[in-house]
């Protein structure tokens, strides 16, 4: 069997079990309940963050997998803060703030479009658009947690999910 993607219909962020997504599942010789109960399990996972898009990639009757996408960095933190647009001033405006946690668990989640080869990498680009669009991070600028990432201050927080980014 080749690999088959089928988009997952969500409405309110739970699936949206509709008789046509239920009737590829069923014709792919998946079972339609297990299916659904298991992606609402992943987008637990994913708790406060809006979710694009759901896909199944399934390759064989019993093995698929489920993909959770995410909007692209920028218009993801946009909607964590409820905006629709970034601080016009991102030097003396602020959007809303980030722990340095939050950032991390963002990264870890869009670690495949991110691409970078180490977890302080990706921290690096979400905090570049922190900065672009005003979000701080622990009540401070990102360029300032910038310098401290560098320096070694968050060393502990990157080594704790460095094993998992590496998978």
């Amino acid at each position: 069997m080749t690999k088959r993607v089928i988009a997952v219909p969500l409405q309110g962020g739970k699936v949206a079990a509709n008789p046509q997504f239920q009737e590829s599942l069923k014709q792919l010789g998946l079972d339609p309940n297990a299916v659904v109960q298991r992606v609402q399990d992943e987008l637990k996972k994913y708790g406060k963050y809006p979710v694009q898009k759901v896909e199944l990639e399934v390759t064989s009757p019993s093995r698929y997998e489920v993909k959770v996408y995410l909007p692209p960095i920028g218009d993801l933190l946009l909607k964590l803060f409820g905006k629709d647009t970034g601080v016009h001033d991102s030097r003396n405006e602020v959007l809303g703030n980030l722990t340095f946690e939050q950032l991390v668990e963002i990264a870890m989640f869009k670690r495949d479009e991110l691409k970078s080869r180490t977890l302080k990498a990706a921290v690096k680009q979400l905090l570049s658009t922190c900065k672009a669009i005003g979000v701080t991070v622990d009540g401070k600028p990102a360029e300032e947690v910038m310098k401290e990432l560098d320096s070694g201050k968050y060393a502990e927080i990157i080594n704790k999910f460095e094993k998992l980014w590496q998978q």
